[in-house]
């Protein structure tokens, strides 16, 4: 009873401290330093008393892209060979798919430019299903598909070209490329 009456004290000095004094920064020292002390009367740690309100998420993230021009068949998976980013081992360059390491909203985007003269059209899949899709015109034209899935882990998702052979441009400037990453759990 003595501990808490002394606290409820010390607090009201405190407070009537703080509303005299017009520096944002001591106000909250000093009410950091009460808490700290709480705290400590308590019997709990005084690393309690620091907000810890945001949950980490685990870095997974992946880009890949072509290191050059590739001719790509009907329905086939872009297979983009260059990785330069694949935390949490999801992306395959050998299949061109990335396998969802766990659970969560994951922001998948796709960049495809088309050859000379050539269009390139392709979906943007998560397992069988299509999403999204993009469509370079012929003549060197980029372009992009983006979204956020709700995905589970150990699902697929790839780009997957229409059904005609066509060329993907791209060369040591990387014009053609396939990021994502996890936004939350």
């Amino acid at each position: 009873m003595f501990r808490t009456t002394v606290t409820v004290f010390m607090l009201g000095i405190l407070v009537g401290k703080v509303k005299s004094v017009c520096d944002s920064e001591l106000q909250n020292g000093l009410f950091q330093d009460l808490l700290n002390m709480m705290m400590k009367i308590k019997g709990s740690s005084p690393e309690l008393s620091t907000c810890k309100c945001q949950k980490s998420v685990p870095a997974i993230a992946f880009t890949a892209s072509l290191s050059a021009t590739k001719s790509i068949g009907p329905l086939e998976t872009v297979k983009f060979d260059k990785v330069s980013t694949n935390a949490g081992k999801g992306y395959n360059p050998y299949s061109g798919i990335f396998t969802t390491p766990k659970n969560g909203y994951y922001q998948l985007i796709a960049t495809a430019t088309s050859y000379q003269g050539n269009k390139f059209y392709a979906n943007l899949w998560k397992n069988n299903e299509k999403t999204v899709g993009l469509y370079a015109g012929p003549g060197q034209i980029t372009d992009s598909a983006s979204i956020v899935l709700k995905l589970k882990k150990g699902d697929h998702v790839f780009l997957k070209h229409h059904n005609s052979s066509e060329k993907i441009y791209s060369d040591a400037q990387h014009w053609s490329m396939f990021p994502g990453f996890l936004i939350s759990e």
